[in-house]
């Protein structure tokens, strides 16, 4: 596969799709906590496994006992995400290489913003509308507050929500807004639960963070700041990721180079790529979640924060 920029083509790797898809969902909040998987096009009934199976003491001879484990699903209904990217072709022309890898970088955060801001809030990154038929994590009706007091015993109570709410499982990790990093650092080493501590001064790079013992994620997406979205009263989320959340993408992905036609934005501002002398790439992709809300806890930022 290749591209051109400006009439020098630039050889892509074979894999380069799925790789740029990956390492974005890898790099994201949503995917630092799970694993994404592939999904076909279509909508899909998922099967979830709820659990139930126990093993108990049986006399020499006597009956085995028997256990009755449940089963739910989930729909998985994948939809189709977009973005345009134009350059000059005078940049292009200094650096085709380099305006590729750029052009590379700017799909991949524009990827995991989407993403994230997708199964946190069931929106569209670039318009903020709801997007169709979806789920999302602050979906959870099971939310306290943050930040107004002692944030060691805030951060438990959330967990303790989420502990409720999943019967069958136990909250796995914490995902918060990159404003708390240091509010968290000065939290101070705290006892959890089963004894783990929260570091004085955890990871500034979110890369391999925990809290409690358990892994954290960092993004602004976590509080809904992105693009022009303003940030919404809530910080955080955790919960048990793995089986509250089916997330995965179409090994699909179209990547489209244009010189010549008219591209219109979303408030009508017209670009004529010909008369303009630019160039304009186009991204689609497939993607699809289905999240169970009770499974998750949220923290709302309160008043005196």
């Amino acid at each position: 596969m290749a591209v051109l920029l400006d009439g020098i083509e630039v050889p892509l790797p074979k894999d380069w799709a799925r790789t740029q898809l990956s390492q974005a969902f890898e790099q994201s909040v949503v995917g630092q906590l799970t694993n994404a998987q592939p999904i076909p096009l279509g909508e899909q009934v998922i099967p979830v496994y709820e659990g139930g199976f126990e093993v108990g003491y049986t006399a020499e001879g006597g009956r085995k006992p028997v256990s009755e484990v449940g089963f739910s699903h989930r729909v998985l209904s994948p939809n189709k995400f977009a973005g345009i990217i134009l350059v000059s072709q005078e940049a292009a022309r200094r650096n085709p290489a380099q305006m590729l890898e750029n052009i590379q970088q700017d799909m991949r955060n524009g990827v995991q913003r989407q993403i994230d801001y997708g199964i946190f809030y069931g929106k569209s990154a670039r318009t903020g509308n709801p997007v169709p038929n979806v789920t999302f994590v602050n979906q959870t009706t099971a939310r306290t507050t943050v930040g107004a007091g002692d944030l060691a015993d805030e951060v438990l109570a959330g967990y303790d929500l989420a502990v409720a709410g999943n019967p069958n499982g136990d909250p796995n990790g914490f995902a918060f807004d990159t404003a708390y990093r240091t509010k968290i650092a000065r939290a101070g080493a705290v006892s959890n639960t089963v004894g783990a501590t929260v570091p004085a001064i955890p990871s500034l790079t979110g890369a391999g963070a925990t809290l409690g013992g358990l892994p954290v994620a960092y993004g602004r997406t976590v509080s809904g700041r992105v693009g022009t979205q303003d940030a919404t009263v809530t910080k955080g989320f955790v919960g048990d990721w793995n089986s509250g959340l089916t997330w995965g993408f179409a090994d699909r992905i179209e990547l489209k180079r244009s010189t010549e036609a008219t591209v219109v934005d979303g408030a009508g501002k017209e670009w004529h790529l010909f008369q303009d002398n630019m160039i304009a790439y186009l991204i689609e992709f497939t993607a699809g979640w289905s999240v169970d809300p009770t499974k998750f806890a949220a923290y709302d930022e309160g008043a005196g924060a």
